[in-house]
């Protein structure tokens, strides 16, 4: 679990990124990001009902928080972060999300 202050949890800060953030793409997930007045990473996910049953989007969510845990400190710093999951997530392993993932933190940086 990532801990309280790494995430983003309201909806309105939700409405604000998505309103005026910036985006990276690949065909399984999004990122979309601004800047914050914090010196720590935020993070919140997104994964719509499009992915999958409740079972299926919760182990998406499951996985995308082990994956941002483990690398948080290869993340920039000083931004606020929401990941959205594609459908087509479903079908990726373990290693294949977390290199997935991780080469669009490397695009931002």
């Amino acid at each position: 679990m990532l801990k309280s202050e790494n995430r983003i949890k309201k909806r309105k800060e939700f409405g604000y990124i998505y309103k005026h953030g910036l985006g990276v793409y690949s065909p399984n997930l999004v990122i979309m990001y601004t800047d914050n007045k914090y010196a720590r990473v935020r993070i919140g996910l997104s994964v719509s009902k499009k992915v999958g049953k409740a079972y299926a989007r919760n182990k998406v969510k499951r996985v995308l928080r082990s994956i941002m845990r483990l690398n948080i400190d290869k993340i920039k710093k000083g931004k606020n972060y929401i990941v959205v999951a594609r459908p087509s997530v479903l079908e990726l392993n373990y290693a294949e999300l977390e290199t997935e993932l991780l080469q669009l933190f490397d695009k931002i940086q």
